[in-house]
Parts: C-alpha cells; sequence; structure tokens
C-alpha cells in the first residue's frame, strides 16, 4: 500500500492520464499511437510501466484491442479529472492574464432557474463581462455526480433533504415556501373564499415521486387528511408546467419564488391556499476538497448580493 500511495503521488506523469483517456476513447493501441504520434512499441511500453509501477492489471488485451478492467475504469476516472484539471488552470490562468476571471460552470434545479440565476449572472456579467458562464440545469442527483466528477464546480437549489454527503459543503441561501397555481382566469380564481375541497374536481401537475419537492408534499396531504389528487401529470419541467396550465384547468405547486415571478407576467395566479414550508431551504452546494475558482466565489457574491436586495424589494 505504501508503494503504491507513493507511485501515485510521485509516479505518475500527465503522459500516463494523456495515455488512459487515450485508450478508453480508441481502445486500440495502434490508434492510441497515431494519435499521440508515437510509435506501437512505445504506448505498450508506456502502459506496462504504468501497470507495473501501480501493480494492478488496467487492460485486458486481446486481438480486437484492450478493455479496461475495474482497476482501469477508475484510474481512467481519475485521469479524465486530472486533464479536466488541468485545462481549467490552463483557461483560469490566461483570463487572469487578460484581467478577468476564468470561466464559472453552474449546475441548477429547474425551479431555480427563473429568475435568481439570471439575475446573478447579470450582476457578475456587470463587475466581469468577460467571464464566461456555462449552466447546466438537471436534477440533483445528476448534478452531484457532474460534480463530483468536476464538470461543474457550484450548484444552485433545493438542498436535499440530508446533507448530500461529507464530500460536499452547502450554504444555506433563503427559505422558500410552496404555493398552489394555476393559470390567470382560471375559475378558481372567482372563487370570494376557497377551500381544499373546491379542488378536488381539477387536474394537477405534481413533481415525480421520490422527488426533493414531492415525498413532504405528499406527507402533508397525509397528515391533513386530504387524498393526493388522482388525475395527475408528474414533471419537474418548469416550461411544460407553464404550457399546461396556460391549456387547461389544472394546478400546480411551486416554490414562491418561482410563482412569484410568473405572476409578475400574468402566466400564473397563486392560489390562497398557503402551505407550510415542506422543503428544506435554496443553497449552494460545492465540492469540500476542491477549492472555489476565483469566477465560482465572484459569482457567490453576486449571488448573496441578489438574494439581498430581493429580500428588500430592491430588485
Amino acid at each position: 500500500m505504501a508503494r503504491l500511495d507513493w507511485y501515485i503521488r510521485a509516479g505518475l506523469k500527465p503522459r500516463h492520464f494523456q495515455l488512459l483517456v487515450a485508450l478508453d476513447d480508441y481502445r486500440q493501441i495502434g490508434k492510441v499511437a497515431a494519435l499521440l504520434n508515437v510509435t506501437t512499441p512505445a504506448v505498450s511500453k508506456t502502459l506496462t510501466e504504468l501497470e507495473e509501477g501501480l501493480g494492478m492489471k488496467l487492460f485486458e488485451r486481446s486481438v480486437r484491442g484492450v478493455t479496461p478492467t475495474a482497476f482501469g475504469e477508475c484510474m481512467i476516472r481519475g485521469a479524465k479529472m486530472m486533464m479536466r484539471g488541468l485545462a481549467e488552470v490552463g483557461d483560469e490562468l490566461h483570463a487572469l492574464s487578460h484581467g478577468v476571471t476564468g470561466k464559472i460552470r453552474i449546475g441548477v434545479l429547474p425551479s431555480s432557474a427563473i429568475s435568481l440565476l439570471p439575475a446573478s449572472l447579470l450582476k457578475l456579467k456587470k463587475l466581469s463581462p468577460a467571464t464566461p458562464a456555462i449552466v447546466r440545469e438537471a436534477t440533483m442527483d445528476v448534478l452531484l455526480h457532474e460534480m463530483r466528477s468536476g464538470s461543474i464546480e457550484l450548484i444552485l437549489g433545493t438542498l436535499p433533504v440530508r446533507k448530500a454527503d461529507t464530500d460536499v459543503d452547502e450554504e444555506v441561501l433563503f427559505e422558500d415556501q410552496t404555493t398552489v397555481v394555476v393559470r390567470s382566469g382560471h375559475p378558481l380564481t372567482a372563487h370570494e373564499s376557497l377551500e381544499w375541497i373546491d379542488l378536488s374536481p381539477y387536474p394537477w401537475v405534481l413533481p415525480p415521486e421520490g422527488s426533493l419537492l414531492r415525498e413532504p408534499l405528499s406527507q402533508w396531504f397525509r397528515d391533513s387528511g386530504l387524498p393526493e389528487p388522482p388525475n395527475v401529470i408528474e414533471t419537474l419541467s418548469l416550461s411544460f408546467i407553464r404550457s399546461y396550465l396556460a391549456h387547461s384547468d389544472a394546478i400546480a405547486t411551486m416554490p414562491a419564488s418561482t410563482s412569484k415571478e410568473l405572476a409578475k407576467s400574468r402566466f400564473v395566479e397563486v392560489l390562497p391556499l398557503p402551505l407550510p414550508s415542506l422543503v428544506r431551504p435554496v443553497g449552494l452546494l460545492w465540492s469540500m476538497g476542491r477549492p472555489l475558482s476565483p469566477s465560482a466565489r465572484l459569482f457567490r457574491d453576486c449571488l448573496r448580493k441578489v438574494i439581498a436586495q430581493q429580500s428588500e424589494g430592491t430588485v
């Protein structure tokens, strides 16, 4: 084990990482040799050197090419992370040499994208117009995987019910209530007083079962003695929800921060049936073992300022 630790720390070289990634992409030593502009024996020699240094067989050889073993797949994942990290360092150094911060890669949950993220990026662009931003919208499980692999640096959205993991840190940004919404002009909006029983004839759009938003909502229905709606479409797609509500008498639930923004443009109306706080706060997640880049820290500062301005009513 001590020898393995030493080799990982001191024996691995960038050419090893490059070789591993190329072998994973092409699975043939001859093609990799042509790509790297070296001879086939040179590729075989480097691979043998790597396997002997680690004391592990990384690839199975056959007449058809090479196939990674479990050890090889582990090393390939690590090599890709290292190569991506070096590329990010290069991007950041290039940006700093030109007086700007480097690229920022942000993962966001669908419900958080409507106002908070655009306002924060607008503020970022005013401070650093040349800073590129990549936004990836997906579910929390997908975003956590991509953050651990280094594809994204920050995740913005409803925090998981339990702290994501020991390798992930989080910052609470604000509490968000759950609201019930319908299209503008919906029959329910004409009621002088509204009770939950009045909603029973209508179809619903709800978050999928097992999602961060659905589980506490289902529990609230049970605790309140109300049956869950039988006529349901399940989705997290905000664009679909908006379109479906506009063309139907369906009812949906949304975080208050989202419904407030949509109500400004009269896409929806919020029904006067307040729900308790059903989910964890909206916040940021990042990897504890990977220091945030200057661009990520700048974005986080912009995000905090936007939230402070929204709470004061100045945005």
